[in-house]
């Protein structure tokens, strides 16, 4: 991470993350028996559900997701840092910031509670 934390943290970090379809998220919510679905839709309009255009907005999206898990493995006095740089390095790549290279697919799934 270039000074910001030891070569040893950074080997030891470890992000493991599976992206799931749609088919397979309902058959492991089904499977799970918790939660049952009322209503799942695939929000495929990228420009009326998740701007991602700008580097600060891809970089606050991943802060929001990531810097939790981050933080607890780095340490907290490094966040505000690394997203910077993080910024930064997307703001020099077009690849990131090209809505036509986003394969993504976001869904939304209403969830209910099922009571036992």
């Amino acid at each position: 991470m270039n000074g910001l934390g030891s070569e040893a943290k950074v080997d030891a970090f470890n992000l493991p993350a599976y992206v799931t379809t749609p088919k397979e998220l309902n058959a492991l919510i089904e499977r799970n028996q918790h939660f049952s679905f009322e209503r799942m839709e695939i929000l495929n309009n990228k420009s009326k559900y998740l701007t991602l255009c700008n580097p600060s907005m891809r970089s606050l999206f991943l802060r929001s997701a990531f810097e939790g898990v981050l933080e607890k493995h780095f340490g907290n006095d490094i966040m505000d840092e690394l997203f910077n740089r993080y910024t930064e390095k997307v703001a020099e790549s077009s690849f990131f910031l090209n809505a036509e290279a986003d394969k993504s697919i976001v869904l939304f799934v209403l969830l209910k509670r099922n009571n036992y």
